[in-house]
């Protein structure tokens, strides 16, 4: 008896190092803003996407001297849905930008996320004023910095991307342990990165960054396209958005075809099919504990080969819920699926 492993490798500078950037153009027609994805989508690719601050400084430099709002491709959908404001999907593993940790009966109550000091979630207005937590990516220990002032959550993000990364992002249960641990002493509750909202980008990106002003991405009645303001001071970028009607006509960005820049590691994903045959025919591997075991000795011969050690290596599972299908000896299936183990790797390039 046999069984079939399916494994997926999200490599990162496995390869020649690159990343792709949105090339944006600045479009000084005066447009609505469906006129302007319009024509966005007719000679480039769409309105302006943006996927984190690097992209947005660089949509500001590119209009140059110009002082104007513009509008980008950020409007509002009909549904809500929960994000992080680490928009950064490098940073996440697979699944774990839905983990939650909720108190009971929430979310209800906002658009924002508290975490108490006992690290459970309360969601609560955005406009409250609470201590928060950043996340600083630069620092090898101390990630996690505590901001004992009062600010809104809109302010909390911005305190956190000027000094550190962004507002904390819990990715699991050991992260929340971790902050709660730094929140205790305190007594009171704090600012996480997760907040809901609706704005959906017009090229469909699942992008959760956001750059309000503070005050701004209310649901005035008819307020559902946004505005960039664009504006250099020197070397100060100022880049704040707002809501508006959509039928004012303003400038816009365009978004083309991406360039390859050499900043960032690009992610590339790797989909393995594996036979193994257990050793020992009583071991279950439906067991998780067996097959982070498995898991952890695919991880270390990877790294023996030279693998980086940032590889985030986990399992894909199968439409029915399971990561490994028994195949017995002389099934149908077994000619076609020794076919296909020959032409075992595909490459799949995430932007």
């Amino acid at each position: 008896m046999e069984t079939l492993l399916y494994l997926t490798l999200l490599i990162s500078g496995f390869y020649t190092p690159s990343s792709c950037l949105h090339q944006y153009h600045f479009i000084t027609n005066y447009m609505n803003w469906t006129d302007a994805q319009s024509y966005c989508r007719a000679h480039y690719t769409d309105l302006a996407t943006v996927d984190d601050m690097e992209d947005l400084i660089r949509l500001i430099t590119s209009v140059s001297s110009y002082t104007s709002w513009l509008w980008i491709g950020l409007k509002k959908g009909d549904s809500m849905k929960w994000y992080w404001s680490l928009a950064d999907r490098r940073f996440y593993r697979e699944g774990e930008t839905e983990f939650r940790n909720w108190d009971t009966g929430t979310p209800q109550n906002g658009n924002c996320v508290l975490m108490s000091t006992s690290g459970l979630w309360n969601s609560t207005s955005c406009d409250d004023q609470h201590h928060f937590i950043c996340y600083d990516g630069k620092q090898d220990t101390n990630q996690y910095v505590l901001i004992q002032e009062n600010k809104t959550w809109i302010e909390a993000q911005s305190y956190c991307r000027e000094y550190h990364t962004d507002l904390v992002s819990v990715r699991n249960q050991t992260e929340n342990t971790e902050i709660e641990k730094e929140i205790s002493l305190s007594g009171l509750p704090v600012w996480i990165g997760l907040f809901l909202d609706s704005w959906r980008w017009s090229d469909q990106s699942d992008s959760s960054f956001r750059n309000w002003q503070s005050g701004w991405s209310s649901t005035h009645q008819g307020y559902n396209c946004t505005l960039v303001y664009s504006h250099t001071y020197y070397y100060y970028h100022y880049s704040k958005w707002i809501n508006n009607p959509c039928d004012v006509n303003y400038p816009f960005i365009c978004y083309g075809p991406a360039v390859e820049t050499p900043e960032k590691p690009q992610l590339k994903r790797h989909v393995v099919r594996m036979k193994m045959t257990p050793k020992d025919q009583h071991l279950n591997i439906s067991d998780p504990a067996v097959q982070d075991a498995i898991l952890q000795e695919i991880r270390n011969k990877l790294k023996e080969q030279g693998l980086p050690a940032d590889t985030k290596v986990t399992w894909k599972k199968q439409p029915d819920g399971k990561v490994f299908h028994k195949e017995e000896e002389g099934s149908p299936k077994k000619e076609e699926e020794e076919k296909k183990m020959k032409k075992s790797m595909m490459t799949k390039r995430e932007l």
